[in-house]
């Protein structure tokens, strides 16, 4: 916050720049913690804020960040949402997740524009993000947050990269990695001795995204994504590097199907592709995308892959036919497509978009219905626990809108889909 000219200002840090933008003049109170009943009652939104009505309040910030540019357009000038074969979602009055809980004072970070990968829920009471470069560890339960990685701490703990750009997380394992291509591995069970060194030898290449999971044999691995046009696969016990899949272009990101037979591959190129993780070799193209593409996930079952990209689209592909996308969610969405996670039962599909906006779409009507979570601010990282129960968000713009957004799963009435 600044004072000029007797004015309390926030300072909206995008893109490497800052921009002022007077907040007084847009809110009429500001609540600390948040819970549904606040939400529900009317008496604040759900990060906490009392808008003023009209051209005043949340219209007059989003109209100011419209002017700043979205990432989109800073990267691709002129640029519009993907036209071909458009489908509209059906929005109206539905609800999968609804808003839990916020507490204004946990706050997130991101340093990339464009790498967004930064929270990651491990269960119900883990939660790991990163905020001024150092993993912090938020306990919904006990609503307390600690640093568990990086600066204050004194101890072999301090040393991470100098600026993170992705991290995973899953059971006893973290996984950082930063802008220079060194990364810090540590054990979530004890916090001790945690291993810093380098994916690239040395080079300066960024590591843009860090997948865990298990190989065909249980052994847990991590897919890995750089700038050096390759995807590396490592073996999380020994920290190993036992396959590599090459590209012609940087990766931006990687997912493995869940039957653990075929890699999703992302990145700096038009198409993506799928590989077999066992012969590294190219099984298909992925067409449909007019930009370049940061974000994959795979359904639960193998059958669905869907893919987001800079186009400000989520192109939906199955597995069988690949050749080009079955679903393309476009017209909706207002920003570039950053994360992608399917539910555990595979009934939803979360998008988060590079601000503003999460949508949650119900995949078992053909993908047309949909949720549209609305707030204000950079999204730094979505995730869902294990169980699916639970969806986090990460708001990172500046202090004034961050912080973790929690959500919780509604259950409609004879569902069953969806069963654990």
């Amino acid at each position: 916050m600044t004072e000029e000219d007797g004015v309390e200002h926030v300072l909206f840090p995008s893109f490497h720049k800052r921009y002022i933008c007077p907040l007084q003049n847009l809110i009429t109170a500001r609540q600390k913690v948040v819970e549904q009943d606040d939400v529900q009652a009317g008496r604040t939104d759900m990060q906490g804020f009392c808008w003023r009505e009209g051209e005043l309040g949340k219209k007059a910030y989003r109209n100011f960040m419209d002017s700043i540019q979205s990432t989109a357009h800073l990267y691709y000038k002129g640029a519009t949402a993907l036209e071909e074969n458009r489908e509209v979602l059906d929005y109206d009055g539905h609800e999968f997740y609804r808003f839990r809980f916020t507490n204004t004072d946990i706050h997130c970070s991101h340093h990339h524009p464009q790498l967004r990968n930064l929270v990651c829920a491990t269960s119900k009471n883990d939660v790991y993000y990163l905020y001024n470069n150092a993993i912090e560890h938020w306990c919904p339960q006990l609503q307390t947050s600690k640093t568990i990685l990086g600066q204050p701490l004194m101890t072999s703990r301090a040393r991470v990269p100098n600026r993170i750009t992705t991290m995973a997380a899953m059971n006893q394992f973290l996984l950082v990695g930063g802008e220079d291509g060194s990364f810090t591995f540590m054990n979530l069970q004890n916090y001790e001795d945690p291993i810093f060194d380098s994916f690239t030898n040395g080079e300066y290449m960024e590591v843009n995204s860090i997948e865990m999971s298990y190989s065909r044999t249980g052994a847990p691995h991590a897919y890995v994504s750089t700038n050096d046009f390759q995807v590396k696969r490592i073996d999380l016990t020994t920290l190993e590097t036992t396959a590599t899949f090459p590209t012609e272009w940087f990766v931006n990101y990687t997912s493995q199907s869940p039957d653990r037979h075929m890699i999703a591959v992302v990145g700096d190129d038009l198409e993506g592709q799928v590989m077999s993780t066992n012969s590294q070799e190219k099984i298909a193209s992925l067409k449909g995308h007019q930009r370049h593409s940061f974000s994959a996930a795979w359904s639960p079952d193998s059958m669905m892959l869907a893919t987001g990209s800079d186009d400000r689209s989520t192109c939906i592909y199955d597995s069988r036919m690949m050749l080009n996308p079955v679903h393309i969610l476009s017209t909706d969405i207002m920003d570039s497509v950053r994360s992608l996670r399917y539910s555990p039962c595979g009934r939803y599909l979360v998008m988060a978009e590079d601000r503003n906006f999460v949508h949650i779409v119900d995949t078992t009507v053909d993908y047309s219905k949909a949720q549209k979570i609305d707030f204000v601010g950079d999204i730094s990282g979505i995730s869902l626990t294990p169980d699916g129960e639970s969806l986090f968000v990460g708001m990172s713009s500046c202090v004034d809108f961050s912080s973790i957004l929690e959500f919780e799963r509604l259950r409609p009435n004879c569902e069953t889909f969806c069963t654990f």
